[in-house]
């Protein structure tokens, strides 16, 4: 699966998403960051909670995220 590109600032690589992962995310930028970091390293479930807060708070781009994952049946289940 792949994830909408963000910006010039989304992970390209596995290495650059883990290194993504260890960031401290301070703000919605850094959130969506790491779900896009998340979403490339697999981890689908995290990618969404991370996009659902996002959501919660009004970010239409993180509402659209979820509609990607929830498309392709990423994220969803009840092993999380």
């Amino acid at each position: 699966m792949s994830c909408a590109v963000m910006a010039d600032t989304h992970p390209r690589t596995l290495l650059g998403a883990a290194l993504a992962m260890l960031e401290p995310a301070v703000d919605a930028q850094g959130r969506h960051l790491q779900a896009h970091a998340a979403c490339l390293l697999g981890d689908y479930p995290r990618a969404r909670r991370l996009w659902e807060a996002l959501a919660q708070e009004g970010d239409d781009e993180a509402m659209a995220q979820l509609t990607r994952l929830a498309r392709l049946a990423r994220g969803v289940g009840g092993a999380e």
